[in-house]
């Protein structure tokens, strides 16, 4: 296990130390001010969802104006819609990228752009599955979906370095789903990256009280309420829905990354804990000071840049 710690003291080129910190606190605080604005914890779903991809979608002819050479692809298994997004002429590698959204809003559409910078970054073919979304479709539909995505992208790209990612509600999923290729006998992916990932639905790590406050979003009643739209009557400590109860034993190699500030930061601890306990070969970057997916919703902060960075070795090493 190797755990690295990401100082906001980090070198800031020209850029005078005094405004990096005034860029870094501001975007904090509008982050948090944003997000806890549009995404309440009692805020119906549907609403959510709805602002989500109003504030996310961007449509491919918008990316292409920009980005020429970005290729795009749809491929569908037993009904499940996925979005290929290519940044790079030769990929040397292929993402199954797993969204967030607290298992009820997101879309390879929302998360188009997050894909292709991903592609870029990383070298990669990035493969983004529509999952079906709770309420409507409660566990185990986005873990099914999960699967079936693995399987359709391992038959495409048989021969090609493949990692499993993803963010938030789509990182423990990540999780959840290595869990079940380990179960079932399967190949295992190269490695698999989560950033924030939600790894416990029964919300009891003790970072969910420890750093009420500091959270510029999430507090305990976004986490308990957003849970049951997933797991309604299951068991939340199945290992596949929160994965911090799994064996973690017989997986790839894991990042994990996680925001100092955020309530989610035990879901990360504990899931390293876990994982070291068993032998399987763990990085954790705790971004100082930082919140929820913060290299997603904040990718121009040197912390988001250095976490990039670190993913990107990663996938490079494995």
């Amino acid at each position: 296990m190797v755990q690295m710690r990401m100082s906001s003291e980090a070198k800031h080129g020209a850029q005078p130390e005094t405004l990096s910190r005034w860029k870094r606190w501001l975007s904090l605080r509008a982050y948090g001010l944003v997000s806890s604005t549009l995404f309440g914890a009692t805020t119906p779903p549907m609403t959510m969802r709805g602002r989500f991809e109003r504030f996310g979608r961007v449509s491919r002819q918008t990316m292409r104006r920009k980005f020429p050479k970005l290729v795009f692809g749809d491929h569908a298994v037993d009904g499940l819609a996925i979005e290929s997004v290519c940044a790079v002429e030769s990929p040397v590698r292929v993402i199954l990228y797993l969204h967030g959204g607290a298992f009820f809003m997101g879309s390879p559409a929302s998360y188009r752009n997050r894909a292709m910078r991903l592609s870029y970054r990383c070298q990669a073919e990035v493969f983004v599955p529509d999952y079906r979304l709770a309420p409507e479709h409660q566990y185990p539909a986005a873990l099914h979906d999960a699967f079936a995505a693995w399987s359709f992208v391992k038959a495409l790209r048989p021969h090609a370095a493949i990692f499993v990612a993803g963010d938030s509600a789509g990182g423990g999923l990540s999780l959840s789903l290595l869990v079940r290729l380990r179960d079932s006998g399967l190949v295992m992916p190269n490695g698999s990256f989560q950033l924030s990932p939600w790894t416990d639905l029964t919300v009891s790590g003790s970072s969910v009280d420890g750093n009420y406050g500091r959270d510029l979003w999430f507090t305990r009643k976004h986490l308990e309420v957003w849970a049951r739209y997933y797991v309604d009557q299951a068991d939340a400590r199945s290992p596949y829905v929160s994965p911090v109860f799994a064996d973690l034993s017989g997986l790839p190699p894991l990042l994990l990354l996680v925001g100092e500030d955020e309530l989610l930061l035990d879901d990360t601890l504990r899931v390293r804990d876990a994982a070291t306990s068993v032998g399987t070969d763990v990085r954790v970057l705790i971004g100082k000071g930082m919140q929820h997916d913060w290299p997603l919703t904040l990718p121009w902060l040197d912390e988001s840049k250095h976490a990039w960075n670190t993913i990107r070795r990663f996938v490079e090493e494995h």
